[in-house]
């Protein structure tokens, strides 16, 4: 075995031992210089950490991701996508029901306020105005529309279990009705936003029961109102 041999399998030992180390741990065992390391790496295998400003490394063999696509070895955590923001496009992507700052932020284990406004602005995700936060989306208009609407469903759903919410009265379906025929691509709750300005007491589910009732879904009346791009 040559030695460049020797100090790489030596490498590799240190990290199946460790898991994880820094890369100045790793040139302390090689003594190679911070090129010679990366090159090394790279031929090896590895991923870096998603927090802790990509500090920690790991060989692609190791970690045990999640159905989410993630590791953790105590505090470190490593993506099967990559980097950090490479990961909140991952995880926005496939939600369900799209994810705000502080449901990422929960999963992550670490504030992303800031890269997902990045990621908004850089258009590799979307967003929409969801109460006091931002609700992230996919990019994909078809995706991003399915999981704005599972959203909506979900918040109804969480009013009925709280105890119910009042159905809309005959004038406020008329109303719900009337403004579904005006702007008829915008969302449940841009149309509840529009008509609580006018003094109506409407909600984003009161707005989804009308749909339900009269089978608008079906008939493809609502969509997703246009995404929030500042």
């Amino acid at each position: 075995m040559t030695y460049h041999a020797e100090t790489t399998q030596a490498v590799v030992t240190a990290l199946r031992k460790s898991k994880i180390l820094t890369l100045d741990d790793i040139r302390a065992i090689s003594d190679w210089s911070r090129m010679t390391a990366w090159r090394h790496l790279k031929r090896i295998g590895y991923y870096t950490s998603f927090n802790y400003n990509a500090r920690f490394y790991t060989l692609a063999e190791t970690p045990r991701f999640d159905e989410k696509g993630l590791w953790f070895y105590r505090t470190v955590g490593f993506s099967s996508a990559g980097s950090l923001t490479r990961t909140i496009v991952a995880l926005v992507d496939a939600s369900p029901m799209g994810l705000t700052a502080n449901e990422l932020s929960a999963v992550l284990t670490v504030r992303v306020q800031n890269q997902a406004s990045e990621l908004a602005m850089q258009e590799k995700i979307a967003r929409e105005p969801w109460g006091r936060a931002q609700l992230y989306l996919s990019h994909d208009d078809i995706v991003s529309t399915d999981q704005l609407r599972a959203r909506e469903r979900h918040q109804q759903d969480a009013l009925l279990v709280d105890g119910g919410h009042p159905l809309p009265t005959e004038s406020e379906t008329i109303e719900i009705l009337a403004e579904l025929l005006h702007t008829p691509r915008s969302s449940a709750r841009h149309i509840a936003i529009v008509l609580s300005a006018r003094g109506l007491a409407i909600t984003p589910a009161k707005v989804l029961a009308v749909l339900e009732k009269y089978e608008l879904r079906k008939k493809g009346l609502l969509r997703r109102s246009r995404r929030c791009r500042s």
